[in-house]
């Protein structure tokens, strides 16, 4: 029972509410004990560091100060050594104390316990162009403080040419730094298992779809993601910890691969608008070629003993590219905000980056002292942005999808509609055909049939070769209206004088028959499929003969025109017109006429009204059959 009463109370003691009051009361008290360590700094600059150059320092004459949350802005520091000597005491002694700098862009940083009496002591070198310690346990600069109420001294100095220098140093326990750099971890972990994900998903859909907007944003999002790594300093002791002067390229390189990939992105989305904006779309082309060519240009800096100018160049020229890019990926999507939703969205998202890295240039330039904004700003906008994007670019697709679908519906119930109509053709042709030989053929062999009897039984000469002149009378208008029949089904005149003749000798008809003036305009400079012919011919026949039978017009004019790609031909007349948006006020002729159009992909325009005359254009691809 004393037991149990003993367990009792040892868990009601490890009430949350208990366990949170402990938590911050060390929290406060590890708090208290740094504030009890006294810090301030002095600046200092030098062309080079050296026991020569830290002797000549006069510690106790130097004016030191307290910085505000232990924050350094040094701005472009040039070739110079820029160094903060840092001043110590406590009053006690503190133990396991470490000095921490998580600025991972200094190319080099050497820290030196510095005495009194001039002498000092090497206790860190690190930097973007020193081989990487794989023994360290921080990306971090760190090194162990001696704190007491004797007073120390410790000399930062730092070199980072064509870079803005701008630092928070810390003075932490190494059991705290430990916590922290673990935080860091998993936030790094974090980012790098969300960017996974993205790029999966974004290679999925490319593979699945085909789609050259998924493959762009892929790229975008690698070198996007390279440069977050960079900047938390972790893709260096990862990737080339013994080739540190490829620090030199990664994040220029990095950050003009991610302009390069998201203005192509840009570009590919509003291929279609960008039509209507022509300077614009010169300025986006014009980009997509300038920013491989100064990637490759960055490479000069692996060079070892490359003049200062031309480093000093290829910074600005970096920098500048970058402004102009991000001036053009905000620009762009603003031009067509207004078009629909999805491009809502990529506003949107594009907004969040550049407002992102117009914040994180003005932090690194000093002008934002935020320490979350500075560190993981565009960590948070970055992933912001891409969820925005990836959700734009998927809407997209299942948008264009649905598009597509209700286009080919509607394109197959064209098609379904056009089909009927050239069976309805088909029919009527039929019947007349059939008409043809019933009304015309049909009476011909008949009468040949009663004088071939009445030849027969006729015994007198004289009449004999009547009927026989009269029998091969019939039998001529028979070859004469089966060459009618044969000539409406193919012209023969196609195959021997050609399109144009052939339809001059059919207009010669009209015009006679119909008491009607046909104006004909032709240009043609190549050869037409016969099967095109054809098509023209009924098409072209069809239409005079029905404005001859049906318009009351006294002029009629044909034009033909053969360019590049197809055939255009158009035919007026002055007649009495009708109210071309009433289809039951068509003809069948009309009617047959378009359907033909449709049939061979070409477009039909039909423009009418009441005592206006009828105007007819028509367009057919030359591939069409």
């Amino acid at each position: 029972m004393q037991y149990d009463r003993v367990k009792y109370l040892f868990f009601k003691s490890c009430k949350p509410i208990w366990l949170v009051n402990f938590l911050l009361i060390l929290f406060i008290v590890g708090k208290a004990q740094s504030s009890f360590i006294n810090d301030s700094v002095a600046i200092l600059k030098f062309s080079e560091i050296n026991s020569k150059t830290i002797k000549k320092i006069n510690l106790l004459k130097l004016p030191f100060y307290k910085t505000p949350e232990n924050q350094v802005n040094f701005g472009f520091a040039g070739n110079t050594y820029t160094c903060i000597v840092l001043k110590l005491n406590a009053p006690s002694i503190y133990e396991m104390q470490v000095l921490s700098i998580d600025n991972t862009s200094l190319d080099t940083i050497d820290i030196y316990r510095v005495y009194t009496d001039g002498s000092s002591q090497l206790l860190y070198q690190g930097g973007c162009l020193v081989n990487f310690n794989k023994n360290s346990s921080y990306v971090w600069h760190t090194t162990t403080l001696q704190i007491c109420s004797a007073t120390s001294f410790y000399l930062i100095a730092m070199k980072a040419p064509q870079k803005n220098i701008n630092l928070r140093y810390e003075i932490i326990s190494e059991h705290r730094l430990q916590k922290k750099y673990e935080c860091y971890s998993m936030l790094v972990y974090f980012y790098t298992g969300i960017i996974s994900i993205f790029l999966m998903t974004i290679l999925f859909a490319c593979f699945l779809f085909k789609n050259n907007i998924f493959a762009a944003y892929f790229g975008y999002i690698v070198c996007f993601g390279s440069w977050v790594l960079l900047h938390y300093g972790r893709l260096f002791p990862m990737l080339y910890p013994e080739l540190p002067v490829i620090n030199q390229i990664a994040k220029p390189i990095s950050s003009l691969g991610a302009s390069f990939f998201l203005i192509l992105v840009l570009y590919l989305f509003f291929k279609k608008q960008l039509s209507l904006y022509p300077l614009l779309k010169k300025i986006i082309i014009g980009m997509l070629y300038f920013l491989p060519a100064i990637i490759s240009c960055m490479l000069l800096l692996l060079i070892h003993n490359l003049m200062p100018i031309f480093k000093n160049i290829l910074v600005i020229l970096c920098y500048s590219v970058l402004l102009l890019s991000i001036f053009i990926i905000i620009a762009t999507p603003l031009f067509f905000v207004k078009i629909n939703f999805i491009t809502k969205i990529f506003c949107a998202a594009i907004m969040v980056i550049c407002f992102t890295a117009i914040v994180q240039l003005f932090s690194n330039a000093g002008y934002i002292t935020n320490f979350f904004i500075k560190e993981h700003g565009m960590t948070t906008g970055s992933l912001i942005e891409m969820t925005i994007l990836a959700f734009g670019l998927f809407y997209n697709l299942l948008t264009e999808k649905k598009r597509t679908e209700k286009q080919v519906l509607s394109l197959e119930q064209e098609q379904s509609e056009i089909l009927k109509k050239l069976f309805t053709v088909q029919d009527n042709e039929r019947k007349r055909i059939a008409g043809d030989l019933h009304d015309n053929i049909g009476p011909l062999l008949a009468a040949l049939k009663i004088n071939f009897r009445r030849i027969i039984h006729t015994k007198e000469q004289n009449i004999q070769e009547g009927l026989v002149a009269k029998t091969e009378s019939i039998i001529d208008d028979s070859i004469a209206e089966i060459r009618n029949v044969a000539h409406n089904l193919m012209p023969k005149g196609l195959s021997t004088n050609g399109l144009i003749n052939t339809l001059k000798e059919y207009f010669e008809g009209v015009e006679t028959v119909y008491n009607k003036t046909i104006v004909f305009h032709h240009h043609i400079n190549f050869f037409l499929t016969p099967n095109l012919q054809i098509n023209i011919y009924r098409i072209i026949c069809e239409l005079v003969l029905n404005a001859a039978r049906h318009s009351s017009a006294s002029l009629i004019h044909v034009r033909i025109t053969a360019i590049e790609k197809c055939v255009s031909f158009s035919i007026d007349d002055d007649g009495q017109g009708f109210k071309a948006s009433l289809d039951h006020q068509r003809s069948f002729g009309l009617q047959s006429a378009e359907s033909r159009v449709r049939y061979l992909n070409g477009k039909f325009y039909l423009n009418s009204s009441p005592g206006n005359g009828t105007h007819i254009i028509m367009e057919i691809p030359i591939t069409a059959l």
